[in-house]
């Protein structure tokens, strides 16, 4: 079969290899579509904590099963079962986590074993070009649980990426009001579209007020500065995207968390609970995600956007596996 195999740093290239073999707690599937996430464009151009080379990128994927017929979702990732966390419902921070595309071949290829665990249903109603988004949209739930976000509360999302948009997404889902702050004006005429579509505001700059919660969906540390200082006393950071360099913050800032008894929150990846939810979702508001995607494209056009997505330039690639040359 075809994949699309990443060796090293900036070393990526589609090649032949077996087709995986499957134990009893397996399922093989043809890959439909696999979504580009930002998180394959830096492993490309930089690496990742936790990927293993070589590897077979993609973790937002979907697929048929050959057996049945049947069409999946998949929540990318493998655990012990067995942990605290894995027993408390928090199995995305499981310490022998393995996730498809990092530590496991991942979606950019014809074919993929999975565990038989991992695969959600996906309702027919459910256009399969966007239902591979579910991973990203579940992600940003997992953000928004950990703020335990309430209904009516005020969210300033910075960055309006995918991510930001699947944030904002969420938050009108659970009865929140998101305001998403995107800089770069291109970016902005891109994601204005979704924007109305999805009834969120979006400006280049934040509107004026507090709010009760913030997000970071742009990896710039400045939006943490800009962040604390615009919750409300007893307000709640999220860090959903890593830093991409150093930060300075000052020391009065610092203090800000103290004197307003505000809390920064940690956000990554999903659980399977959490991805099910995505889908319902998604499946009661496709027509927002249809607008994510910026163009539909082959594997072999995988390498060519990679630095497109890597620097914030585009929203979203589907790699349409039915389609390898």
């Amino acid at each position: 079969m075809k994949a699309l195999i990443l060796e090293g740093i900036k070393n990526i290239h589609i090649t032949d290899i077996k087709t995986p073999d499957c134990n009893d707690t397996e399922a093989l599937l043809k890959v439909i579509y696999c979504s580009v996430c930002r998180s394959d464009a830096k492993m490309w151009y930089q690496g990742h904590r936790d990927l293993v080379l070589p590897r077979v990128l993609g973790h937002e994927i979907c697929g048929q099963d050959l057996s049945s017929n049947e069409k999946f979702i998949i929540w990318p990732a493998s655990t012990c079962n067995t942990c605290h966390y894995c027993k408390n419902g928090a199995e995305n921070l499981c310490r022998n986590i393995h996730v498809m595309g990092f530590h496991r071949d991942g979606g950019f290829a014809e074919y993929i074993k999975v565990p038989k665990t991992s695969l959600i249903k996906i309702p027919e109603n459910v256009p399969l070009e966007i239902v591979c988004m579910t991973e990203l949209l579940s992600s940003a739930v997992n953000a928004l649980e950990q703020l335990d976000l309430q209904k009516n509360q005020d969210v300033l999302i910075f960055g309006g990426g995918p991510a930001g948009l699947m944030l904002g997404l969420a938050c009108k889902y659970f009865g929140a009001e998101p305001f998403i702050v995107e800089k770069n004006s291109e970016k902005l005429k891109q994601v204005t579209p979704f924007c109305k579509k999805a009834n969120i505001s979006v400006s280049d700059v934040a509107a004026s007020g507090n709010f009760d919660a913030a997000i970071n969906a742009a990896p710039d540390p400045d939006t943490l500065i800009a962040g604390i200082l615009k919750l409300n006393p007893g307000g709640k950071y999220c860090f959903f995207s890593g830093f991409t360099k150093s930060a300075d913050i000052p020391i009065d800032l610092l203090n800000e968390i103290h004197y307003r008894q505000l809390t920064l929150i940690g956000a990554y990846g999903s659980t399977k609970r959490q991805m099910e939810l995505a889908l319902k979702i998604l499946e009661t508001n496709p027509q927002p995600i249809k607008l994510l995607i910026h163009k539909i494209i082959t594997l072999e056009n995988v390498p060519s956007v990679l630095p497109d997505i890597l620097f914030g330039q585009t929203l979203k690639y589907v790699v349409d596996l039915q389609k390898c040359e």
